[in-house]
C-alpha cells in the first residue's frame, strides 16, 4: 500500500507542478489578449495574478491540512483536483479578465495538493526513510519546472487558451488517478477527533507550531530560507538578462539548468548524502551550501560562472528534506497534515513577500538611479537569511533530541 500510495501521489504532484508550468510562458500574452491593453499593463495583471493565488493558498492551506487530519488525506485531495480542474476550464472559456480571475481564485483557494502529499508522505514513510521521500517530492518539482514550461511554450503556439485546456484535462486524469488507484494513508483510529477552527486561519495555524519547541526554531529557519529562495526566483530571469544580456531562449535554458539541478540534487543527493550525513548534519550543511551559492550567483560576472554555481548548488537541496524529516519525528500522528499547513501558510507568506523584496532590492542596484551599480544585491540579501537561518537551527538542532511521531 505505502508503495502504490507513493507512487500516485508523486505522479499527482508532478502533473500539479507541470501543470502550473505548462501556462507560465503565455500567461501574460493572454491577459493582453483579455484586456486589450498594453504589456506593461499585462505584467502588472500577471503580478496581481499570481499574488492573489499566493494568498489563497496563504489562508486556506491551513484549512485543508486540518481538515486532512480529521477526514482524511484522499477526500482533500479528490476535492484539491477537482478545484483545479474547474478553476483551469474558467480560466481558458474566459471572455474577459473577470472570468478568469474567477478562475484563478476556484484554482487558489482548492490548492491543497502540496500540504496533503507531504502529510501522506508522513504517513506512508517510516521516520528514517522521509527524508528521501522528501526528497523525491523536490525532485518531481524539479523536473515539472523543466517540462511545464518548455512544454507550454510549444503548445501557446496553437492557442494562448491551449494550456489551460491540457492542465484542466490533466487535473482530470490526476482526479481519476486518485479516486481508483490511491489507498487512504492515515487510518480511522489516527485522526484528529475535534476540529480546532482557531487553526483554520492562516495566522492560527501557526498556533500549531508552537506546541512543539522544536518547530517554534525550526520555522524562523523555514520563513528565512524561504524568503531567500523566493527573493532569488523573482529576480533570475531580470538578473540574467540584465547582466548577461540574455533573451528568451537563453533565459529558458537557464530556467532549465535550475530545474534539472533541482530534480538531481533532490531525487539523487539527498537520498544518497542524507543516510550518512543524519539529519541534523545535512540540514547544516544544506543551508552553508546554500548560503554561499546565492553570494556566487551575485558575483558570477559570466555566464559560465552562474551555471558553474547551479552545480555547486545541487549540494543545498539537502536541507529542506531533511527539515521536514525532523519536523515530522517531533509531530505527533494527528497533526502532521495541520503542521504541514501551518508550514504552507510560512510558505505561501514569503511567495507574496519575496518577489516584491527582491525586485525591490534589483530596481534600486542598477541603472543610472541606483544607489551602487550591485545587480546581485538580491543574491547577498538571501544570503544573509539563510545564513541567520542556519544559526537559529544550529542552535535549536543541539538540543533536538529527535524522537517518533505518536
Amino acid at each position: 500500500m505505502a508503495r502504490s500510495g507513493l507512487l500516485v501521489v508523486l505522479a499527482i504532484l508532478f502533473v500539479d507542478v507541470a501543470g502550473e508550468g505548462l501556462v507560465y510562458p503565455i500567461t501574460p500574452s493572454f491577459l493582453q489578449a483579455l484586456g486589450g491593453g498594453t504589456v506593461q499593463e499585462a505584467a502588472r495583471l500577471y503580478g496581481w495574478s499570481l499574488a492573489l493565488y499566493a494568498a489563497l493558498t496563504l489562508f486556506f492551506a491551513p484549512v485543508w491540512g486540518m481538515l486532512s487530519d480529521r477526514y482524511g488525506r484522499k477526500p482533500v485531495l479528490l476535492l484539491s483536483m477537482a478545484g483545479a480542474a474547474a478553476g483551469n476550464l474558467l480560466t481558458a472559456l474566459a471572455p474577459g479578465l473577470e472570468l478568469y480571475f474567477l478562475g484563478r481564485v476556484v484554482a487558489g483557494a482548492t490548492s491543497a495538493n502540496l500540504v496533503v502529499i507531504n502529510a501522506y508522505l508522513i504517513d506512508v514513510s517510516p521516520p528514517e526513510q522521509r527524508a528521501r521521500n522528501f526528497g523525491l517530492v523536490g525532485a518531481v518539482f524539479g523536473v515539472g519546472f523543466v517540462i511545464g514550461p518548455a512544454l507550454g511554450g510549444l503548445v501557446g503556439d496553437w492557442g494562448l487558451r491551449v494550456p489551460f485546456w491540457i492542465v484542466a484535462g490533466f487535473s482530470a486524469f490526476t482526479f481519476t488517478l486518485a479516486l481508483t488507484l490511491l489507498p487512504e494513508s492515515l487510518k480511522a483510529e489516527k485522526r484528529k477527533r475535534t476540529l480546532r477552527w482557531l487553526e483554520a486561519n492562516p495566522f492560527g495555524a501557526l498556533a500549531a507550531l508552537g506546541r512543539y519547541p522544536l518547530l517554534r526554531s525550526l520555522t524562523w529557519t523555514i520563513l528565512l530560507n524561504g524568503l531567500a529562495m523566493n527573493m532569488l526566483v523573482a529576480v533570475w530571469i531580470p538578473y540574467v538578462a540584465y547582466r548577461y544580456g540574455f533573451g528568451p531562449a537563453e533565459n529558458g535554458l537557464t530556467l532549465a539548468a535550475f530545474g534539472l539541478m533541482t530534480a538531481l540534487g533532490q531525487g539523487l543527493v539527498v537520498p544518497w548524502l542524507v543516510p550518512r550525513l543524519g539529519e541534523r548534519r545535512a540540514v547544516v550543511l544544506g543551508l552553508v551550501v546554500s548560503a554561499l551559492s546565492l553570494v556566487l550567483y551575485g558575483l558570477a560576472s559570466a555566464p559560465w560562472m552562474l551555471f558553474a554555481v547551479l552545480v555547486v548548488a545541487t549540494l543545498g537541496a539537502v536541507d529542506e528534506p531533511a527539515l521536514q524529516a525532523l519536523i515530522s519525528r517531533s509531530v505527533r500522528s494527528d497533526e502532521q497534515g495541520t503542521v504541514q499547513g501551518a508550514l504552507a501558510t510560512v510558505g505561501s507568506l514569503m511567495g507574496v513577500v519575496g518577489p516584491v523584496a527582491g525586485t525591490y532590492l534589483f530596481s534600486r542596484f542598477i541603472g543610472p538611479q541606483a544607489v551602487a551599480e550591485l545587480p546581485g544585491a538580491p543574491f547577498f540579501a538571501g544570503a544573509f537569511c539563510v545564513a541567520l537561518g542556519l544559526g537559529i537551527a544550529y542552535r535549536a538542532l543541539r538540543r533536538f533530541d529527535p524522537r517518533p511521531s505518536r
